[in-house]
């Protein structure tokens, strides 16, 4: 690359934080402590180019992030809707609804997260309660 001119980035990926030294005495422009999730991700990012921009939205820590929100926000629990109409509700308030959390009616405790189903169908009709969350992305 220095011999045509061009300009190379070059990433490190170290599995162990302890080898933080040797990125820094080499000519890597950055490294990343990796585990099997960021690889992931990495891989995902160079091959399509599109889903850089969406990790640097979901990275950044001005970008947007993950809520469970009460699905009362976005519906009427007194009958059955799909999730389709969950996605446009979200979507008016500039958010993105990618799944919901039901609470079972014999778990008292709320912090726990059984029920969670991400990317579901947008066809099925459910009846929600109140008790249930819509998860989803937004800017705050």
């Amino acid at each position: 690359a220095e011999r045509s001119g061009k300009r190379v980035s070059v990433v490190s990926e170290m599995i162990d934080i302890r080898n933080r030294q040797l990125a820094e005495v080499t000519r890597a422009d950055d490294f990343v402590v990796s585990n099997k999730l960021v690889s992931l991700m990495l891989a995902q990012a160079s091959e399509n180019e599109f889903m850089a921009a969406i990790f640097n939205e979901l990275l950044d820590e001005k970008g947007s992030e993950i809520y469970m929100r009460p699905v009362t926000d976005y519906v009427s629990i007194n009958q059955q809707v799909n999730f389709f109409t969950i996605s446009l509700a979200a979507l008016r308030r500039g958010e993105i609804a990618i799944g919901y959390r039901r609470q079972r009616e014999d778990d008292t405790d709320a912090r726990k997260l059984g029920g969670v189903t991400v990317n579901p169908l947008k066809s099925e009709k459910i009846a929600y309660s109140a008790r249930d969350m819509v998860i989803v992305l937004a800017a705050d």
